[in-house]
């Protein structure tokens, strides 16, 4: 598949800085923090069973903590003590290379339960968590709630089966790093943002959270001026009708 390239931006972008945003160490005074929320929290976000009575023990040690854009919630190489339930906003796994480049593995957002650690606690993590915008995170030990898992094998079933879904889609992109031209990978990031809202329409999939030019760029491993252009062609094109914050895409171009 392969498209015209135009110029226009997708949203204002965000100016890139080659080193990490400020690092905000869960537990220091530097984030805002409050206790957690309590059992019903837990239970609504369907990672934890629907038992309340035997989630106290887990909701009474997590706290809840706030982040600004662009903090770095856990770093590259570092053994996470934590898990993390996505609350409010969105954040992103990145890597970045000796040159200073970087790439988006993958974005987390509201209901989303970052515990990789629960499976393989000892291993350091291989990218950042830096956040996108304002973020609210709950924020669980990771030791407890290892043990809650482990006295509900079925839990960890659905954590193991959602890691494996997140794996296909780091390999889909790795493929498509390698093979795809930037129009198609362009394409196939949004259509991933919009299956993970699962805002369907009959013209197409709502993208809640519109991507910066950058983020969309980080994502695919292209420049932001390529993208820009391409976005502003399929824009031109009504294959892509920006609505607020919002994106629709439409039909016509995930067919194209």
């Amino acid at each position: 598949m392969t498209h015209k390239e135009a110029h226009m931006s997708l949203s204002p972008s965000f100016t890139y800085q080659p080193t990490r945003g400020p690092v905000f160490v869960v537990g220091a005074p530097t984030a805002n923090s409050s206790a957690g929320p309590g059992p019903a929290v837990l239970v609504a976000s369907g990672w934890f069973g629907n038992d309340a009575g035997t989630l106290s023990a887990l909701a009474a040690a997590s706290t809840t903590r706030t982040f600004p854009r662009g903090a770095v919630v856990a770093q590259q190489g570092q053994v996470v003590a934590q898990c993390y339930l996505v609350l409010r906003g969105r954040l992103r796994a990145i890597r970045r290379g000796d040159s200073g480049r970087e790439v988006t593995v993958e974005v987390f957002q509201k209901g989303d339960l970052m515990a990789d650690s629960v499976l393989a606690p000892d291993l350091p993590l291989a990218n950042d968590w830096q956040t996108l915008e304002l973020v609210e995170l709950l924020v669980l030990p990771r030791d407890l709630v290892r043990a809650h898992f482990q006295r509900q094998p079925e839990l960890m079933l659905t954590l193991g089966t959602r890691l494996v879904e997140r794996l296909n889609r780091a390999k889909d992109q790795a493929v498509a790093l390698a093979l795809d031209d930037v129009p198609s990978r362009v394409v196939a990031a949004l259509r991933s943002l919009a299956l993970a809202d699962r805002q369907e329409s009959p013209e197409g999939f709502l993208v809640k959270q519109r991507p910066t030019q950058q983020e969309l760029a980080n994502m695919i491993g292209a420049c932001r001026e390529t993208v820009s252009r391409i976005v502003s062609d399929y824009i031109r094109k009504e294959l892509l009708l920006p609505r607020g914050r919002s994106l629709l895409v439409t039909r016509r171009l995930l067919e194209t």
